[in-house]
């Protein structure tokens, strides 16, 4: 009975159907990313799977940004991805990027990949020269950077040593 129903049922009608789907690039400070999207996402959907792919929480504080014309905007979350005025060429490209700065970052910064993307962030904002920071202040987050780097190349060293034992 049963060979007789699935030799009456065409291939393509027991294949499951595949949603249709888009190719998108997601550039952070630091990497890039590209993942398959249906056509029916939102730029909530969007979002939160580049969110969970980071290990994300602190999610509050970013979106995804897009140039248009020599125009930059922000996706919306509650509007779908290709609704928005990207380029329709693949990838379609986003910046995961600090939307909104604390008041305070070393109290409101908990999660230590939140803290990442801001310094990169901050860093190339006063690389650019997009954002003013005094020559003091300057020497200061350098040697803060410095200081960053150097301990965590001696704590690698000191895992590496153990891990020889």
């Amino acid at each position: 009975m049963a060979g007789a129903i699935a030799s009456r049922m065409s291939f393509s009608s027991l294949k499951r159907k595949q949603p249709k789907t888009f190719t998108v690039r997601i550039v952070t400070m630091d990497a890039e990313m590209e993942f398959n999207c249906e056509m029916k996402w939102k730029g909530k959907d969007l979002f939160d799977l580049v969110c969970r792919t980071l290990g994300l929480r602190e999610t509050w504080f970013f979106g995804l940004q897009y140039t248009i014309k020599d125009t930059v905007a922000w996706l919306k979350m509650d509007k779908k991805v290709l609704e928005h005025d990207v380029s329709k060429e693949e990838p379609v490209t986003f910046h995961f990027l600090a939307k909104f700065y604390p008041e305070n970052a070393e109290e409101e910064l908990v999660q230590e990949i939140t803290q990442h993307l801001f310094f990169l962030q901050v860093k190339k904002q006063i690389l650019d020269e997009k954002i003013y920071c005094p020559p003091e202040a300057s020497v200061l987050l350098a040697s803060y950077a410095v200081q960053a780097k150097l301990t965590l190349q001696s704590a690698k060293s000191r895992v590496a040593f153990f891990e020889e034992l």
